[in-house]
């Protein structure tokens, strides 16, 4: 079988390119999870080995099992998935992971089992024997029966219930409604979920679980006639609302735009076009969604995203533990192959029949529920330039821990070209990688940024408020003007502050005898810097700004293992300020 790195090309040309890849994808997940829990990669989590072994198990089930309702054939990874999943139920087996308690992550797993049981029971359920089909009915009845996570988890025994089901076990019809109910609570306007109840003045999460999660979830189950026509047709008709959204936030070579959690899971960020397919909704035109899809498959091709066995590794654009969640495990990358389930439809739909189109590019894109404003700015700096996306942002850090959660969503802006960078610890500038942020310092050595305030959209301009010390205020205003980012903020301050404010960052080659600062330019009210292809810059005319390249710690950044970052320092001393700057990211012209 094929690894990742010895299928070259364009993957996404044709269907049996997407199973091609598909196999490569999963093959060295399957063959690992069958040799057991104690062979299986180590990374920290804050997971059991039994919960991250069963994600290894379990996850590739999403891919396979839509190729399997497409008629397509991977008997070797069925072979080995199988005898690894009905090890894992078997209370008799040493590999047994134990029931699924409430709120744990088995809950998560059972959904891809249960969606498997419905759509590929000759691959999941036919085989086994009648203890074996016991001992997988009793364990996905109990995950049925558990208790999620009060957010997109609800749709999880949903799923678990919807296999059952479709191979005759009796479910709790009850449960099942009340799920789905509270599922509804979440939906916001324009298509958008909220991943959460949230709490007062602090909204829950926008990001990509919307459209993997909430999206994904409800086509699959209104696909499957397991919901009711009226529930079924709301599916439909937000991911059509939500579609017209979502479309920006991916750029013309395909990369999608790194904001929020979750972003280790890869190219499942595309899977809501693919899974359009699956459902038979055409929420764009079809060529248009076979388009988004094969381009953001192709420029994953491209990243350095596996090891030295094809395997997914636990990173971003490439190897890289330090910037992805707590809760992201060997296996759990694989949630990624949920983007093959358009191969659930058949050869003949239009999905696989369009000549891919280009996007459909609005120059700017004001999105209310995710509080964001998105803009191809190359686009409008010149004409042959990439359509490469900058979203300013109005989201807060998550209502919990997650690592390096104010960093992936309480930034000021986010691009699909320069990504963006998550701390590594420490409250020094090197550390904190302010990239596209405005860091305080009341002694210049530890700084603060921004994690939380309130924010609203004034027209195409987002305007947040937040307070980084108990005596200082800042209203940040930001919008684009032809192409450039604005940013102003209004600093009300008791005390004097250290001001660090950067744009973003540019790669910096890893040659032995390359500068670290090659390519940069820095004096006063402005810094540049050039690398890897990307110009970035920040400018401001405030007199006492002067320009600086900072240096952010290696594996601090989603694309780049080394970057240098144009920033702005200056000082100011207990009053009221104005400071505004433009920030610019485009390719380097030719």
């Amino acid at each position: 079988m094929p690894s990742l790195h010895q299928i070259h090309g364009a993957v996404s040309a044709h269907r049996e390119g997407w199973l091609s890849a598909l196999l490569a994808v999963v093959s060295p997940a399957t063959r690992t999870a069958a040799l057991g829990p104690d062979r299986q990669p180590v990374h920290a989590t804050n997971h059991d080995s039994g919960a991250t072994w069963f994600e290894l198990v379990a996850r590739p089930l999403w891919g396979l099992a839509a190729a399997a309702a497409g008629g397509l054939r991977a008997d070797a990874q069925w072979h080995e998935l199988r005898g690894s999943l009905t090890a894992a139920v078997d209370p008799a087996h040493p590999w047994y992971i134990g029931p699924p308690p409430d709120l744990d992550q088995r809950i998560v797993e059972s959904a891809a089992v249960g969606y498997a049981l419905a759509v590929a029971p000759h691959e999941l359920w036919d085989p086994l024997t009648g203890p074996q089909r016991d001992h997988l009915r009793d364990w996905l009845s109990a995950a049925a029966n558990a208790t999620p996570v009060d957010n997109n988890w609800h749709f999880f025994p949903v799923l678990a219930a919807t296999g059952l089901r479709s191979v005759g076990v009796q479910v709790d019809e009850a449960r099942v409604t009340a799920h789905l109910d509270r599922l509804e609570e979440f939906a916001l306007t324009e298509g958008w979920y909220a991943d959460g109840p949230g709490l007062p003045g602090r909204t829950a999460p926008r990001d990509y679980y919307v459209p993997f999660g909430f999206h994904f979830y409800g086509l699959l189950l209104a696909s499957l006639g397991a919901v009711d026509p009226a529930r079924a047709e709301r599916f439909r008709s937000r991911a059509v609302e939500f579609a017209q959204q979502f479309q920006h936030w991916f750029a013309d070579d395909g990369a999608a735009l790194p904001f929020g959690r979750s972003l280790g899971y890869r190219f499942a960020q595309g899977s809501f076009w693919s899974v359009l397919a699956a459902a038979d909704v055409p929420a764009l035109p079809w060529d248009r969604v076979r388009g988004l899809a094969g381009r953001h498959l192709d420029w994953w091709w491209q990243q350095p995203a596996a090891a030295e066995d094809g395997g997914l590794t636990v990173g971003y654009a490439y190897p890289n533990t330090g910037v992805v969640e707590q809760y992201l495990a060997g296996g759990s990358p694989y949630w990624g192959t949920k983007f093959f389930s358009a191969l659930a439809a058949a050869a003949d739909h239009p999905f696989w029949t369009a000549e891919p189109a280009a996007p459909a590019r609005a120059s700017v894109s004001v999105q209310a529920a995710p509080t964001m404003v998105l803009a191809a700015p190359t686009m409008v700096l010149a004409k042959d330039a990439a359509g490469d996306v900058v979203a300013l942002n109005g989201q807060h850090a998550p209502l919990w821990n997650a690592r390096g959660g104010a960093a992936k969503y309480a930034k000021f802006a986010y691009s699909t070209l320069a990504g963006t960078s998550v701390p590594t610890g420490g409250a020094d500038l090197e550390n904190s990688a302010f990239d596209s942020a405005l860091g305080l310092s009341d002694d210049g050595v530890h700084w603060r940024t921004r994690s939380t305030g309130e924010s609203s959209l004034d027209g195409a301009t987002i305007v947040i408020r937040w307070e980084p010390y108990a005596d200082v205020t800042v209203e940040s205003r930001l919008w684009f003007d032809e192409g450039v980012q604005i940013r102003e903020h209004r600093i009300v301050t008791g005390r004097p502050l250290y001001v660090a404010e950067g744009g973003f960052c540019v790669p910096v080659s890893s040659a032995p005898s390359s500068s670290a600062s090659s390519g940069a330019l820095a004096g006063a009210g402005s810094a540049a810097a050039s690398g890897g292809g990307i110009d970035s810059s920040i400018s401001s005319d405030d007199p006492g700004r002067v320009g600086e390249i900072v240096h952010p710690m290696p594996g601090s950044h989603l694309y780049f293992p080394r970057t240098a970052l144009p920033t702005l320092r200056s000082e100011l001393a207990p009053g009221t300020h104005v400071l505004r700057c433009r920030v610019r990211v485009s390719r380097v012209s030719s």
